[in-house]
């Protein structure tokens, strides 16, 4: 049941979208208020849950995400190159193989399907370096690729400290950390609420992806398709196999579940919203976006099948 409820809203909430290009405008304003409204809420009460006394099992987590991150993020510029001639098309790529919807669109929402609050707040672990290097690095690099200037780091410290869907997350992250490291307990009645919001983030940032998408130029960048999937469903999981491995020894632990899980997601629905923001190219990072993420059908069910 935990499967269908992902399918249906995923994809049902997709194709409401299409159904409603017509105010695709929109979508970028949909984005940003599920970001602040939606996305933090849930950022802020993942690390109040987070059990603080098993950080020596989960310390591992977040530094793997970061290296399965930055991997991509330094060795796809070269292929972005090869396979475009405009900046534009570059940073989308780059943004869509550095970046995966390892979020409560994807990974996490998996993981609360499998393992429950315990699994969301490890998939939130494993999404906590992910606000600096999106917000600082992906923000940044977008704006990059997008005017063809280098950036200061005072440019990147502004980025952060400024722009609201950089902050916000970052403060509930903070705030989180901080009611739990006092000791201070979330409300006993919390998991039906968490329910509802993570549904309705996973809902309302696929309507708004709906609503951007040309099907008629969804598989029109094949090379690109091709390289990108090699990357996000053979590349990262097997070098996420040999981080697991050798950071917890064995994939029996939930930690270490919850890595592989995530490390199979396609690209991130925030490649698609930076795209948007930063002016880049929203087509291929939507054709890119929609055409891997058909493969979660499959991926799914076998993610399933070996840690449910």
């Amino acid at each position: 049941m935990g499967l269908f409820w992902f399918y249906l809203i995923f994809y049902g909430a997709l194709a409401l979208g299409v159904a409603l290009r017509r105010w695709q405008d929109a979508a970028p304003r949909i984005m940003r208020l599920t970001i602040l409204w939606i996305d933090a809420p849930l950022f802020f009460i993942s690390y109040w849950m987070l059990d603080l006394t098993q950080l020596r099992l989960y310390a591992p987590i977040p530094v793997l995400a970061t290296v399965l991150v930055l991997v991509p993020l330094f060795l796809s510029p070269a292929l972005a190159n090869k396979l475009f001639s405009k900046k534009t098309s570059q940073g989308s790529f780059v943004l869509s193989a550095a970046f995966s919807n390892i979020g409560t669109t994807g990974g996490s929402f998996l993981c609360y399907l499998l393992f429950g609050l315990p699994g969301l707040s490890l998939g939130y672990l494993f999404l906590f370096p992910y606000p600096i290097l999106i917000f600082v690095l992906g923000f940044s690099a977008a704006k990059r690729y997008s005017c063809d200037c280098r950036l200061t780091f005072r440019d990147y410290l502004s980025n952060i400290t400024t722009n609201a869907i950089s902050l916000v997350p970052l403060v509930a992250i903070a705030l989180g950390l901080c009611l739990n490291a006092v000791g201070m307990k979330p409300p006993a009645n919390i998991a039906p609420w968490v329910d509802v919001w993570i549904k309705a983030g996973l809902g309302l940032m696929c309507l708004a992806i709906g609503m951007t998408l040309v099907l008629r130029r969804v598989f029109a960048h094949l090379p690109a398709i091709t390289t990108l999937s090699a990357i996000k469903f053979l590349g990262l999981p097997a070098l996420a196999l040999v981080l697991v491995f050798f950071s917890f020894g064995s994939l029996a632990s939930i930690p270490a579940r919850v890595v592989m899980i995530q490390s199979f997601m396609p690209p991130a629905i925030y490649a698609v919203i930076t795209a948007n923001l930063f002016g880049l190219d929203r087509e291929l990072a939507n054709s890119l976006w929609f055409s891997t993420s058909l493969l979660l059908l499959p991926i799914a069910a076998l993610l399933f099948i070996l840690f449910g």
